[in-house]
């Protein structure tokens, strides 16, 4: 197993070494630098899993080390543990509004430098653990917060909310209540013109994140979300997911994540809207759709999808979709049954989306 890899940026020689061989007893893989410079130098050669920072130093300070990593997302996510002799109220503040997760005063035992340590390490890796293991992960983070804030029986609750096909969660206007975590099913969000036709923004499937948007701009919901199949949905409340991003600075980062994929999506929908043909947004509508379905076998993708849904997804009426349909069949690159779709030609569709 690897070791954990800590670096120390500390300007006094002793210090350093004294915090390097309590480190390295541990069980940590350390490296130091005697400056703020130089141990930026270090971060991208060591790529540390936690770094202890002085505070007063030549070069650069603390204060500019954390800026500067804040400012990058491969590093604004490893915790940060200040260092420094001084005790005012307004430096413990400054450090911890730009970022740091722990602050150690000078002198300080050599117990409470390691479970400073191992506490940020662990949280460090829970977080990062809950957001790649898939949708248990991410609920039982939340329902961990839940847990120490007497939520528990919310927590426990969601853990099953059924919605019926073409049940409504939210509604366009409506003010959002809480965020929703898809478990099983698929939910289609959507905007209606004045003319009432619907253009659909997205599809999430199991292990989607959706409805936060509205509760950060402080804003009603832009779009409606209805099942489009029986589908089960966590629902987390609003003060659970914002004191979550308030609170723990690897969920906030793991959210700017979310949100610049949520706008370079919109961004090429809208691109392939204004450049594309019907052809060519009929093609890669299909192909989003094969997606959901990725456990039938190549050559035989067929699924149930209602025409209307797929006109909204791809931005055009009805009709001008059946025409660019039987196109499609004529010319071999699907099949159509009364309610259903095959691809038949995969590759000549995925050519033609392009």
């Amino acid at each position: 197993m690897a070791k954990e890899r800590i670096l120390v940026i500390e300007d006094n020689k002793d210090m350093r070494e004294n915090l390097s061989e309590i480190l390295e007893l541990s069980g940590y893989e350390v490296k130091t630098a005697p400056n703020g410079k130089a141990g930026l130098e270090l971060i991208h050669q060591f790529t540390p899993d936690l770094i202890i920072c002085d505070i007063m130093m030549p070069e650069l300070d603390g204060y500019g080390v954390i800026h500067i990593l804040q400012q990058n997302s491969n590093t604004a996510n490893i915790p940060f543990i200040f260092l420094t002799a001084k005790v005012e109220k307004s430096d413990f503040r400054k450090g911890m509004n730009l970022g740091a997760d722990d602050y150690l005063t000078k002198p300080f035992e050599d117990i409470d430098l390691l479970n400073a340590v191992q506490l940020r390490l662990r949280k460090s890796l829970t977080t990062r653990n809950h957001f790649t293991s898939g949708s248990e992960g991410l609920l039982d983070f939340f329902d961990g917060l839940a847990a120490d804030r007497s939520q528990k029986a919310n927590a426990e609750k969601r853990q099953h909310h059924l919605f019926k096909k073409k049940e409504f969660l939210f509604i366009e206007g409506e003010l959002p209540k809480d965020i929703y975590f898809v478990r099983n099913g698929k939910i289609k969000t959507f905007k209606t013109n004045s003319e009432g036709k619907e253009l659909i923004t997205a599809i999430y499937m199991s292990g989607n994140l959706f409805g936060y948007m509205p509760i950060l701009e402080g804003a009603p919901h832009s779009e409606s979300a209805v099942a489009l199949e029986d589908s089960e949905v966590a629902i987390i409340s609003k003060p659970e997911f914002l004191e979550a991003v308030y609170s723990n600075k690897d969920v906030a980062g793991q959210l700017i994540k979310m949100l610049s994929n949520h706008v370079l999506e919109l961004e090429q929908r809208l691109i392939d809207i204004a450049y594309k043909s019907v052809r060519q947004r009929v093609a890669t509508a299909l192909l989003q759709i094969k997606r959901m379905y990725q456990n039938l076998p190549s050559g035989s993708e067929s699924f149930l999808v209602a025409r209307k849904d797929l006109s909204a997804m791809v931005g055009t009426a009805t009709e001008s979709l059946n025409r660019t349909l039987a196109d499609f069949k004529d010319e071999g690159l699907v099949q159509i049954n009364d309610h259903s779709l095959k691809i038949i030609d995969l590759k000549q569709l995925e050519k033609l989306a392009r």
